[in-house]
């Protein structure tokens, strides 16, 4: 099971004091860059376009687009793909046209092709030939668009029929609510990652949080 830090901020101080972090902790290979739209959800953070042109060290990127009509959102990251270290795009399926037009472009780049299921959302949404073209599905455990929500366990009543339905190789990730002492609940639910914001980023020590939410993955993925 892997970690990824999510970011979602519309303060570009704030973006770069979280990517620090997770650059510092040397644990992290992959962040999560949320991206809300202001009509989706009623928030609004940055976009692709604000965050273009920062270093990233060697941190990768996956950016999941909250929004409407995430293809337009496609076409900006694909006008900045030589500043942004993208590995993949994931998107909520509520507001998407199009998921097969959606898939095929992000796959055209070689990155990963993503579809996110909201809390309430039912793995039905998720067209019968998307599945062979998806490499990530992302299970919300809140209500897609802010942080500090609670975890609601029962969204994992999905991952059965995500199983049935998904190639053997398609990256299963979790977001939403995950404090650490969820962690073993995911492992035993063989989850392959796991997305957390404010469970680093208002901890007393952020580093370090990364670092204890990281070592206890590593002592999941070893049992």
């Amino acid at each position: 099971m892997k970690l990824y830090p999510s970011i979602l901020t519309f303060s570009k101080t704030k973006f770069q004091k979280q990517l620090d972090w997770a650059i510092e902790s040397q644990v992290i290979e992959v962040i999560q860059v949320d991206v809300v739209d202001g009509y989706f959800a009623d928030n609004l953070t940055l976009s692709p376009l604000n965050i273009a042109q920062i270093d990233y060290g060697d941190l990768q990127l996956d950016l999941h687009l909250m929004t409407e009509e995430p293809m337009d959102f496609v076409r900006e990251i694909v006008a900045l793909k030589e500043y942004l270290p993208v590995r993949a795009v994931i998107a909520q399926v509520e507001r998407m046209s199009h998921q097969g037009e959606f898939l095929a472009e992000i796959k055209k780049y070689s990155w990963k092709a993503g579809l996110s299921l909201d809390l309430y959302t039912p793995v039905e949404a998720i067209d019968p030939e998307s599945w062979q073209d998806l490499d990530i599905v992302q299970l919300m455990t809140i209500r897609a668009g802010f942080q500090s929500q609670e975890f609601k366990q029962n969204a994992l009543e999905k991952l059965v029929e995500i199983r049935q339905l998904a190639k053997s190789d398609v990256e299963i990730i979790v977001d939403g609510g995950v404090k650490i002492e969820y962690i073993e609940l995911l492992a035993e639910a063989e989850v392959d990652g796991v997305t957390v914001g404010s469970g680093l980023w208002r901890a007393t020590n952020p580093i370090q949080a990364i670092k204890e939410y990281s070592q206890l993955m590593d002592q999941t993925n070893n049992d």
